[in-house]
């Protein structure tokens, strides 16, 4: 299903359900908008539980990653409050420095779709939201976070904010694959720190080849979490789905789906 929605392909087991004149008849457990043929409303809706963990299991594995050139890391729950009580998802602490001293940076993580996904017309669904600008999605989502964050946190002046998006399709923003190679350039620092090479820091081409693959590798374990966050946002609340054609005509396939879904060996959300 990843696949599917990731090329803008019909997914196999959502056209097999019933349908009426290429439409869908089996409706989201949001109980707003239809289960598009191409996943898309599945891969946005936020109102199954599959968002959520999708959204928290991310979380969990971005902070590891930020640990291992020895920066003290919080998340979620950990993270300092803004001044409006929100919290980011992950705290990098003493992180930056500047000429006022060490501040933490803080960033909050997002998923977007680039595909229509919470559309009341599914004849949008499968089409690519911003054809002309494929950047667009991950542009808009990270003004939302910034709205929503950066002026709160602004007032602790020990704290900046940065907004982590990647999108279904694994695309991320600039400002965090610019932070994920600041973090490959302190790895290698701590590399050649570590084996004793510390007058070559910096000047050398070995330093900035292995720049390139601590980042290459940084950027390949964010999006392998990407792909399977993506996978486990899919997850369909069965009991929520009601299949509008008669069972007579149209015998519903919903207890089919759940075991259908592409797991990527992660425990699947819980259904509610």
């Amino acid at each position: 299903m990843f696949v599917s929605t990731t090329l803008g392909l019909e997914v196999p087991v959502l056209s097999s359900l019933p349908r009426r004149n290429n439409s869908p008849l089996a409706k989201c457990g949001c109980k707003k908008n239809a289960l598009d043929l191409y996943g898309d409303h599945t891969s946005t809706c936020t109102a199954h539980s599959g968002a959520t963990k999708a959204h928290d299991w991310m979380v969990g594995v971005l902070g590891p990653l930020f640990r291992t050139a020895g920066h003290a890391v919080r998340t979620q729950h950990g993270v300092t409050a803004s001044a409006g009580q929100r919290r980011g998802d992950v705290e990098l602490r003493s992180y930056l420095q500047d000429a006022s001293g060490r501040r933490s940076l803080l960033f909050d993580l997002s998923m977007t779709h680039d595909r229509f996904g919470s559309s009341s017309h599914v004849q949008q669904n499968g089409l690519q939201s911003h054809p002309q600008d494929l950047d667009a999605p991950l542009r808009l989502a990270a003004q939302r976070k910034i709205n929503s964050y950066r002026q709160q946190y602004a007032d602790n002046q020990n704290i900046s904010f940065l907004s982590a998006i990647v999108s279904t399709s694994k695309r991320m923003h600039g400002e965090f694959l610019r932070l994920l190679f600041l973090q490959a350039h302190r790895e290698t620092e701590a590399h050649f720190t570590a084996a004793g090479m510390s007058s070559q820091r910096n000047h050398s081409d070995s330093f900035r080849f292995k720049r390139a693959a601590f980042y290459q590798s940084l950027k390949s374990k964010v999006g392998l979490a990407a792909a399977k966050a993506a996978a486990l946002r899919i997850n369909l609340d069965v009991d929520g789905c009601g299949i509008v054609a008669a069972p007579v005509h149209a015998p519903s396939r919903a207890p089919l789906l759940l075991p259908l879904l592409l797991s990527h060996n992660l425990p699947l959300p819980r259904v509610h």
